[in-house]
């Protein structure tokens, strides 16, 4: 085996339905989207070489999966990534496509959840972890709170948020994604103040999330009714947004992104809503021409306010981590 190519994707952190409830956290949902993606190419070699071709700087999160795993003698290139700290994914994609890579070019028979705990992923949440490993629309159990009421570090497997729902999306759903340039949201360390000391919500609000997941987000998925989907998930946002709005200044991270998410909902999407701490914002459309005339739209809205913005159409990828061996 001289190389191997490792591809994952970007997800949408769609929020949270559970914050604070008889000791666990966080309960979250989200979706695996087809872009942006991470794609690295890994290969043996006398020392360590990084080569990162994708124009965005990865190379932190890079570094800190060669030093967690102990490895320097490996070339690493980096031919895709997904933007850092804009709400994606990024720094929990990369590693564990590089941990995933290095643990199968040199045997180490790590599986994606031993990665996790071993990189440090699912602090706040699992949906990084279950796209990571099987793509599609996921929705994890949260967690159970340390002792001294605090989110720490998973210490092992089953302290990862377990998946309890997954589902292929349909192929004609469409994500209409934007990213406002210039803008970053919460970092890692940024974040923790928010997280690390979770707080419960009046009953009829944690009421009110969790009848939108049970009885409306999870049905509508299954029975494919987009209508209803994007109109409970909607609600869901707000109120997450509403949550952490002490943090963030308002119920969105800034207000180029509550713009463009009141853009997409006036110009006819089924649902929309920010992607964790922001700037991205999605609207979600049925049709491949329907999304085109929306975002056509959208974009005008959005250029006369001088806005400057990044934009896709993409689906959902409903599939996890691919591998390919190269010579």
């Amino acid at each position: 085996m001289e190389s191997i190519v490792v591809e994952s994707s970007a997800r949408l952190h769609l929020g949270f339905y559970n914050f604070l409830v008889d000791s666990i956290v966080y309960g979250g949902l989200g979706v695996a989207i087809e872009y942006p993606k991470i794609s690295i190419k890994v290969s043996k070699s006398n020392g360590l070489n990084i080569v990162n071709k994708s124009g965005i700087d990865v190379e932190d999160a890079i570094r800190n999966t060669l030093n967690k795993l102990n490895i320097d003698n490996i070339k690493i290139e980096i031919l895709e990534a997904i933007p850092r700290h804009v709400g994606l994914g990024s720094t929990t994609q990369t590693m564990l496509a590089t941990g995933y890579a290095i643990s199968k070019l040199f045997n180490l028979g790590y599986s994606v959840e031993e990665l996790a705990v071993l990189l440090g992923r699912g602090r706040d949440s699992g949906i990084g972890i279950a796209t990571f490993k099987y793509g599609g629309f996921i929705v994890d159990s949260g967690r159970v709170l340390s002792e001294k009421g605090f989110v720490t570090p998973p210490r092992d497997v089953i302290d990862i948020p377990q998946i309890i729902f997954r589902s292929k999306l349909p192929r004609n759903w469409y994500f209409l994604v934007f990213i406002p340039r210039g803008i970053k949201g919460f970092d890692e360390k940024s974040e923790r103040v928010a997280m690390d000391i979770p707080r419960e919500i009046p009953k009829d609000m944690q009421f009110e999330l969790y009848k939108l997941l049970i009885l409306h987000i999870i049905p509508a998925v299954v029975r494919r009714d987009i209508d209803v989907f994007g109109k409970a998930l909607t609600k869901l946002q707000f109120i997450v947004g509403e949550y952490f709005s002490k943090y963030q200044g308002g119920v969105f991270c800034c207000r180029e992104s509550e713009y463009i998410v009141n853009s997409m909902l006036r110009n006819g999407v089924y649902g929309a809503g920010q992607s964790s701490w922001g700037p991205t914002v999605y609207g979600i459309v049925k049709g491949y021409s329907k999304a085109r005339r929306i975002l056509a739209k959208t974009l005008a809205e959005i250029l006369s306010k001088g806005l400057d913005v990044a934009y896709y159409i993409v689906r959902a990828r409903n599939k996890g981590v691919s591998l390919k061996s190269v010579d």
